[in-house]
């Protein structure tokens, strides 16, 4: 048994007892830099989903306000990099701790935090501007402040005196860890359980500045320990023959570390914007890539070894390969199954691009710069996926495209030799030999049919059964062997990351033809609220259809006597019909509001001397449905009569300026049918939404929401409103047994305050209605209160 430790005990009990309180000391100033970072770190992730809510309201509920908010976030954060780096090399230690106090006193005098509605115009302009100042103005100072915290304790660190000083960069991941636990508790803890805002009670902005408060107090607590024991320079290695000492950083090393930042930052809210326009623009689906994104900054700084950097970066090309062909072909698969495989590729590619970072860092001389020149990284990869690829690009390219940069980034630098004339013209003669390949595959040049008579006589079942079967099973097979053989073949040539990355652009721009030319594409445009694509197809019964990202939102027939009869989701023998033949059989004069123009079938249903208004956010979708070229509802109204009225901005900003502009409008019927893509804009949806409704609806007017959804279950979600509202409900889903040419099925809800408002529509044959059947679990939903997780059809 060892006895030196009591037996130095015994002999001087006051070193000893020195010794644990110098030890103790180390660990308490290890333990208050380490949580002052979590609570920063906390602060700066919770606002952004935050007011990303707020704000979300405003500009109709689209996907492209959080890819907006991030540009203003990751350039808030350079800011803020630049004042720790600036301050940092400009100042003295005493002097720079004393104006960090002082900035940090400032934002008490804005929390707790709001928006001021009248910054954003609602639409009618692209709103980018706009939304950039409303946060500069809203969230700016207390942002920046905030986001300074994690370079500048680091930096204050370095300089503590204890032993782990000369490496401080293992604090970035408590910083990280705490990023990433305050992402995933707001939609699941926070959101949930606490309103937006409020009077009287304990709300998410009220929390937030009491945090704010909080990280105050902890810094001063730094800087008072900083000032109290006195600066001291970080312990240098000791140099040997060896090693030489480190040389600064090279221009060129600089240069990749802004393209390594500059990756993860753009595919990260490439993946957030491709996943959000099907399913809905809502904090839930902002925070999970953003906290793969930081999951990856902690894993990487937190003594990421070399050999599972390896094998992150062997992992990543065939993980792009499969998320490229799930892009290209379009195959058809369970939302979990898609999602699984966007994060799966994010994490990959995120952890080996700040892999690379984490193992080129610089010593603790060049931290903040190294910090600086990542955030300008991060700054780029928003700037191009929120400004710039929505002007230059008509679809998502930019997200496959950076997939394509990310396969020729990682796994290091590339040799000298690999530059040489020959070697890039080979890899470029492989790229184009891959084009090739692509197109003749992607045009159906060559289809594979399967044996039907072989599978009936194996498996002894009827005939017609086997070709029910195998119909869709060859169109797969079809699919993965024609959009996935030019892939595999990138596969054996990833060793040569320029051609990797050259074949990927090839079998994009293929991709991109071949579906123009297949689906008969006539225009294909992209604005702030998302990607449109009008396609005719000139067969026997061919149609103009309009989509929005993925999801059809309208079609006309191009025969001169089918072309006034509605379509889609308005066939005659639709829901949505059937209201409005009751609303004409009681009235010669009818007023109806549409939310969401489409292509504005339902002007269809509107008689001479009616009126009809719609709301519609999108100056892009106004332009389509009101040329002639594309759709001729709209204008074939007004020729017969009709008169139509388009109130441009988001729907309830703009409902609520024509009830004081006209008070005594009120209407027949509203029709709530606004969607981007499939993602519906919840603030629609909501009791403040519905009381406005109300106001605006006629005594025995109806209200038609159309709920067609493919993830979403929103039945509970209305029934829950009229529930809370005192109000009458129908329910009918639509199946489309059989109905006709053009028809699409779909689900519609109709609400009214009294059952005589329904009239003869409950006794008509065509329409069987059910009862709307409310979910506890589901609640009612308020502007500062709901919940998509418990709507969720996974």
């Amino acid at each position: 048994m060892d006895t030196g430790f009591i037996d130095e005990l015994r002999a001087d009990p006051g070193a000893v007892q020195g010794w644990l309180s110098e030890d103790l000391e180390l660990i308490a100033v290890l333990l208050l830099y380490a949580v002052t970072m979590f609570v920063g770190a906390t602060l700066l992730f919770v606002v952004q989903p935050m007011v990303g809510k707020m704000i979300l309201p405003l500009l109709g509920g689209t996907p492209a306000v959080w890819s907006t908010c991030m540009v203003f976030f990751q350039a808030a954060l350079l800011g803020g990099y630049a004042y720790a780096h600036t301050s940092s090399a400009r100042l003295s230690l005493p002097r720079q701790m004393l104006l960090h106090l002082g900035l940090m006193l400032l934002p008490l005098a804005v929390l707790p935090l709001a928006v001021n509605p009248a910054l954003l115009r609602g639409g009618v302009a692209n709103p980018v501007l706009n939304v950039l100042v409303l946060l500069s103005l809203s969230v700016g100072l207390p942002f920046l402040v905030v986001s300074a915290t994690a370079p500048l304790l680091q930096k204050w660190f370095s300089q503590t005196g204890h032993a782990a000083a000369s490496d401080p960069y293992f604090l970035y991941a408590a910083s990280n860890l705490g990023s990433m636990l305050a992402l995933l508790g707001y939609p699941t803890l926070i959101e949930p359980r606490l309103h937006l805002r409020g009077e009287g009670c304990l709300t998410q902005t009220r929390l937030w500045s009491m945090g704010y408060v909080v990280l105050l107090v902890l810094i001063a607590l730094c800087a008072f320990n900083l000032w109290r024991r006195g600066p001291v320079a970080p312990r240098a290695e000791p140099e040997s023959p060896e090693k030489p000492p480190e040389p600064p950083p090279s221009a060129a090393q600089y240069l990749r570390w802004i393209v390594l930042a500059f990756v993860p930052s753009s595919l990260m809210i490439g993946a957030t914007t491709y996943i959000t326009t099907d399913i809905a623009a809502v904090p839930l689906l902002w925070v999970m890539p953003l906290a793969i994104y930081l999951l990856t900054f902690i894993l990487a700084f937190g003594r990421w070894p070399s050999l599972l950097h390896r094998l992150v970066v062997a992992l990543t090309v065939p993980a792009v390969l499969v998320v490229m062909f799930l892009i290209i072909s379009a195959l058809k698969q369970r939302i979990w199954v898609t999602v699984l495989w966007h994060f799966l590729l994010l994490f990959l590619v995120a952890l080996a691009c700040h892999g690379e970072l984490a193992l080129s860092r610089p010593s603790s001389r060049h931290l903040t710069h190294f910090y600086l020149l990542l955030s300008v990284g991060g700054v780029l990869g928003g700037l191009f996926n929120g400004l710039l690829a929505p002007v230059v690009f008509h679809s998502l390219l930019e997200y496959p495209l950076v997939m394509a940069l990310a396969c020729f980034l990682v796994g290091g630098r590339r040799p000298a030799r690999a530059w040489a004339p020959r070697a890039v013209a080979l890899d470029i003669a492989v790229a184009v030999a891959v084009g090739i390949a692509a197109l003749i595959l992607y045009s159906d040049l060559v289809t594979i049919r399967i044996d039907t008579a072989f599978f009936t006589r194996l498996l002894r079942v009827p005939s017609g059964t086997v070709a029910e079967w195998v119909t869709p099973v060859e169109l797969t097979v079809n699919k993965v062997l024609g959009y996935g053989l030019p892939l595999i073949a990138l596969l054996f040539v990833r060793r040569r990351r320029l051609a990797l990355a050259l074949g990927l652009v090839a079998v994009l721009i293929v991709g991109d033809f071949v579906d123009a030319r297949n689906e008969n594409q006539i225009l294909k445009a992209r604005s702030f609220f998302g990607v449109l694509q009008v396609t005719r197809d000139t067969t026997l019964a061919g149609y103009t259809e309009l989509r929005h990202g993925t999801t059809l939102h309208g079609r006309q027939a191009l025969d001169q006597k089918l072309r006034p009869e509605p379509l889609a989701y308005y066939h005659r023998g639709s829901p949505i019909a059937l209201v409005m033949d009751e609303l004409d059989r009681r009235s010669t004069v009818l007023n109806a509001a549409v939310i969401g123009l489409g292509t504005g079938t339902m002007a269809a249903f509107m008689r001479p001397g009616d009126t009809i208004t719609f709301y519609e956010i999108d100056p892009l979708v106004r332009d389509i449905a009101t040329n002639r070229f594309y759709f001729a509802y709209v204008p074939e109204a007004i020729d017969r009569g009709v008169t139509v009225r388009i109130e441009m901005g988001d729907a309830r900003i703009r409902m609520e300026q024509v009830r004081k502009e006209r008070p005594q409008e009120r209407y027949d019927v509203i029709v709530v049918d606004a969607f981007s893509s499939d993602a519906i804009p919840v603030h629609l949806l909501t009791r403040e939404a519905l009381r406005l409704y109300l106001d605006m609806l006629s005594v025995r007017g109806l209200l038609v929401l159309h709920l067609s959804n493919r993830y979403l279950s929103l039945e509970p979600v209305v029934a829950n409103l009229a529930e809370d509202a005192h109000l009458g409900g129908r329910l009918l889903r639509h199946d489309l047994n059989p109905v006709g040419e053009g028809a699409t099925s779909s689900t519609w809800a109709v609400l009214a305050r009294t059952p005589a408002a329904f009239g003869d529509l409950t006794k008509d044959p065509g329409w069987t209605p059910a009862k709307l059947e409310t979910s506890p679990r589901v609640g009612v939903w308020t502007d500062d209160f709901h919940n998509l997780l418990r709507v969720f059809d996974w």
